[in-house]
């Protein structure tokens, strides 16, 4: 026999033994599931149920946000269009003109017809004034009636002979709070 042969014969036996001394591992197969893992038909519609809740919950929100900011813009103008009214009032130097009222072109609410009813208080020169503002493009949620009442301290529309009496009055008034006749 020749080497080569002989070095063949001793791989393959060494291989033989090494093979016999290992212990063979027990090959195991699992049974093919039943069914496949996924959710349950329950699951899912759990699942659906919580989605349907959430978004209906969400959308409900995000409309009441968007209704509320835009009565919040509505109520805006309103207030600016009473404003560019209540200066027409303010501007007035006389007390008869300014109880006549006016009309006066608004922005966003048509002519606005407003009027004042003006009295005198017991302060000299303070005016108690109604307004009254009337818009010809009254908004939907909103009476077209406006009304307010405001305190002016008018010099100009005072009467002479009722604040010269007022002025009297008050003096007069003064005068016996101090009781000079203690001294």
């Amino acid at each position: 026999m020749s080497t080569r042969h002989t070095v063949r014969a001793q791989c393959t036996r060494s291989r033989r033994q090494a093979a016999r001394s290992k212990p063979q591992r027990a090959v195991t197969t699992r049974p093919p599931a039943a069914h496949p893992p996924a959710f349950t038909l329950i699951e899912v519609l759990i699942a659906l149920a919580i989605f349907a809740m959430a978004s209906t919950y969400l959308t409900t929100t995000f409309v009441s946000a968007l209704t509320a900011r835009e009565r919040s813009f509505n109520n805006d103008v309103l207030h600016a269009d009473i404003r560019a009214v209540r200066m027409q009032l303010l501007l007035e130097p006389n007390r008869d003109d300014a109880e006549d009222g006016g009309s006066f072109p608004t922005l966003h609410h048509g002519d606005a017809n407003w009027r004042a009813s003006i009295e005198p208080t017991e302060v000299v020169d303070l005016f108690s004034a109604v307004l009254t503002i009337e818009f010809s493009q009254a908004p939907e949620d909103s009476p077209g009636l406006y009304e307010e009442t405001l305190f002016l301290l008018r010099p100009t529309w005072s009467e002479a002979d009722e604040r010269s009496e007022l002025l009297q009055d008050k003096r007069d008034a003064l005068e016996r709070s101090r009781d000079f006749s203690r001294f």
